[in-house]
């Protein structure tokens, strides 16, 4: 009887801690959010208040919502014009990033005992290792000596040569892992080579395919020093591209300034949120894989 007792004092003991500790965990973990959020809901303050209300107390909650900020910015930024150059170049880069470096890795992947497309694969890994800075000189000459500056199409190439070093390592590592008796069993049906890679491999490579995407989507749309350097045109402007100008146009006026910062982020959260599930477990997937 008394062993029972001393059992369930040292059970309402551990019980006791075990709610403390789930408290601590819980009140740190809440002001870690408000920490990360804070910049966020200062810049909604901000962006709804006057001018001089912005400059005077930024960090309080505005006296009237001036809805009408994000309408002056909207249009002012062009942002229709904006948004529709950045879906276009993001989506299509990452069309071509997929497209070619998922071919070209699953003939890296299954002919490792070839020295041409081993010394192929080196030169992809090379593209990994060279910082971007050390060729933007020569690569804004090349750029402009094939007449692809201040143009779209000439960013989305950029885009897809940029990135196809990383998606190449990521699609050949994650291919070799894949049992090649899987494809054997389509050759013995009768798949030819483009068959088994559209039809059996393709779909197979969806984790690490949702990994790249959702990577090379964040760095394509977020972009800014090389959009900056080759679109001069106007209208050829980018997101952040015409944030960064109608800040310099807009100086004086955070309220503006700072709607046009909730304009350009607001499709990357809804972005997020749309695809939590997918960029979850294609990251996880991808790095147990790959």
């Amino acid at each position: 009887m008394h062993a029972d007792k001393n059992k369930e004092i040292v059970s309402n003991k551990r019980s006791r801690k075990r709610v403390l500790s789930d408290v601590v965990v819980t009140v740190i973990m809440i002001l870690l959010v408000l920490l990360i959020l804070y910049p966020f809901i200062v810049m909604l303050f901000v962006s709804l208040k006057d001018t001089k209300e912005a400059l005077v107390s930024p960090n309080s909650i505005p006296d009237r919502l001036l809805w009408g900020n994000y309408l002056k910015a909207w249009k002012n930024m062009n942002y229709p014009k904006v948004f529709v150059n950045t879906v276009y170049i993001t989506a299509v880069s990452l069309a071509g990033i997929i497209l070619f470096s998922g071919i070209c890795s699953y003939v890296i992947a299954w002919s490792a005992h070839t020295k041409f497309y081993n010394g192929v694969y080196l030169l992809f890994i090379c593209g990994i290792m060279i910082p971007f800075y050390t060729a933007l000189v020569p690569l804004t000459k090349l750029m402009t000596d094939l007449h692809l500056n201040n143009s779209l199409t000439g960013m989305i190439w950029f885009y897809i040569g940029r990135n196809m070093p990383m998606a190449v390592f990521l699609y050949t590592g994650f291919i070799r892992s894949v049992s090649a008796e899987i494809l054997e069993a389509g050759k013995v049906d009768g798949a030819n080579i483009w068959n088994l890679y559209w039809k059996i491999m393709f779909p197979i490579m969806k984790p690490i395919t949702s990994t790249i995407l959702v990577l090379d989507a964040l760095g394509i749309w977020n972009d800014y020093l090389f959009p900056k350097i080759m679109l001069i045109g106007k209208d050829l402007r980018t997101i952040t591209l015409a944030q960064a100008y109608f800040k310099g146009e807009n100086s004086g006026m955070m309220n503006l300034t700072f709607a046009a910062y909730i304009l350009t982020i607001i499709p990357v959260i809804l972005f997020y949120f749309a695809f939590q599930k997918n960029i979850v477990e294609g990251v996880a997937a991808g790095a147990v894989k790959g």
